[in-house]
């Protein structure tokens, strides 16, 4: 985590890590004043942290007042699981066996940064950063429906070190294909993950 010498970048990768890891449930209201005494900053680089999610379209502006974590519908969590598979997928076609000695990512976030980085289209690589802000939302839910992460992890980076580019795009679109299927449950895991501890 960055240090509290740069209050928004702390604030911001503290707001971001909680979503992901689900400790705001679906539309639950994110409180600035708690926020900042949790992370001991003065509220105003929350507030910022706050409106760059929210341009982000991880939270929304709360009708009164305030911030509340998105909601997730299983339409838009199929739309963006489709969305990565086919910028991995095009990424791919440009993809060449890793060089001798080239170290690869040892999770998935990273192979998948790694093939879309190599697939040498930029407006593509944003695109693909900015839905995976979307889908970390969803991995503790993934773990718990699904269960498969640590395998297809291994078979993914077994499939790129012996450049089997037929079996890695296989394993890449049934990995997608597994978790479009499951959105609808997905999303209401999401919906419905237990409070915020409110621990400080």
């Amino acid at each position: 985590m960055v240090r509290n010498r740069d209050p928004f970048s702390t604030a911001l990768e503290s707001l971001r890590h909680r979503l992901a890891e689900g400790r705001y449930g679906d539309g639950a209201p994110i409180v600035i004043q708690y926020e900042a005494q949790r992370l001991r900053l003065s509220t105003t680089p929350v507030r910022e942290a706050l409106a760059w999610l929210c341009g982000a379209g991880l939270v929304e502006r709360a009708p009164t007042a305030g911030y509340t974590a998105s909601r997730l519908d299983a339409g838009a969590v199929r739309d963006w699981y489709g969305f990565r598979r086919d910028c991995l997928l095009s990424s791919l076609e440009a993809l060449t066996a890793p060089s001798a000695g080239s170290t690869l990512p040892e999770d998935l976030p990273g192979l998948f940064d790694w093939i879309v980085g190599r697939g040498g289209n930029n407006v593509r690589a944003r695109a693909f950063r900015r839905v995976g802000l979307h889908l970390e939302r969803l991995e503790a839910a993934e773990h718990h429906v699904l269960g498969d992460r640590e395998t297809a992890t291994r078979d993914m980076l077994e499939a790129v070190s012996d450049n089997r580019m037929e079996r890695l795009i296989a394993l890449i679109d049934s990995f997608h294909q597994a978790r479009i299927s499951a959105a609808a449950e997905l999303a209401f895991e999401v919906a419905h993950a237990p409070p915020d501890d409110g621990e400080l």
